[in-house]
């Protein structure tokens, strides 16, 4: 995988979630300190943010007052969440590292690994070696969330191209997306290509996500291969909703 340009960095939460420096939200924080104490055995103080980006989840989660480590394969991203961080008054480790690399022993409580970053390793081997690094990277008892984008629930996007647009008192931002899905590889493309309007001024940017696309039934059995004694699964973040058309996965595991 190629990590982010600078730009696109920059423009990431914009053309993913709509608007500027988004964090996680009331209800996936929620889910996430339920796990912790709810189904982790061990108290939760130490985190590993696998796959940070801008900070997404690592920013609030330093706020509460758990020690966070945040690494990313992305320099700019890396440096982006270190600009959050410091606007925020806020304080993390923050590493520019990759999951293939990645090697801690028993250090961490609980590991994050959340937007769907296992999904860049698109070979079922790198899937289930980056996971025994994440279970090698957490303490006895400690709890791994993984969460998923459900591509495959997408079908709808498949093979068209959808037109957004962005703007603010700063720039005005129009791009297209085109999703497309590879049925005998299941691999998801995104395709991005856009306009950035700038005082008077505009420049054309592109970029292409590659990911894996995986059932609910893979992903726990790729746990259970990488040495997770105990799987679970959940269709939201909100534990009332059901899994019908869910747009996400969200996996609890422990080693």
């Amino acid at each position: 995988m190629n990590p982010y340009t600078k730009e696109i960095v920059q423009l990431y939460d914009i053309i993913v979630h709509g608007k500027e420096e988004v964090e996680a939200g009331k209800t996936e924080l929620e889910f996430v300190e339920w796990a912790f104490k709810k189904v982790c055995a061990r108290k939760v103080e130490k985190i590993l943010d696998a796959g940070c980006g801008n900070g997404r989840f690592l920013l609030p989660l330093v706020r509460k007052g758990y020690t966070v480590t945040g690494i990313d394969i992305s320099k700019d991203m890396v440096e982006e969440c270190n600009r959050r961080l410091q606007k925020q008054k806020l304080k993390a480790d923050l590493i520019c590292q990759d999951l293939e690399t990645l090697d801690f022993d028993s250090e961490y409580d609980a590991l994050i690994c959340m937007d769907s970053v296992i999904c860049y390793q698109l070979e079922p081997e790198k899937i289930i070696d980056a996971l025994k690094r994440f279970r090698r990277a957490l303490c006895p008892q400690g709890i791994l969330i993984l969460e998923n984008w459900n591509m495959l629930a997408q079908w709808r996007l498949f093979g068209k191209t959808h037109s957004y647009e962005y703007t603010s008192k700063k720039r005005k931002i129009q791009w297209q997306e085109r999703d497309w899905y590879d049925t005998f590889a299941s691999i998801y493309h995104i395709e991005v290509k856009g306009t950035v309007f700038k005082r008077g001024k505009h420049h054309k940017f592109q970029y292409e996500e590659v990911l894996r696309a995986m059932t609910a039934g893979e992903i726990l059995m790729y746990l259970k291969e990488a040495g997770f004694t105990q799987q679970g699964s959940y269709p939201d973040f909100d534990l009332s909703k059901t899994g019908l058309n869910s747009d996400v996965m969200i996996f609890l595991a422990i080693p």
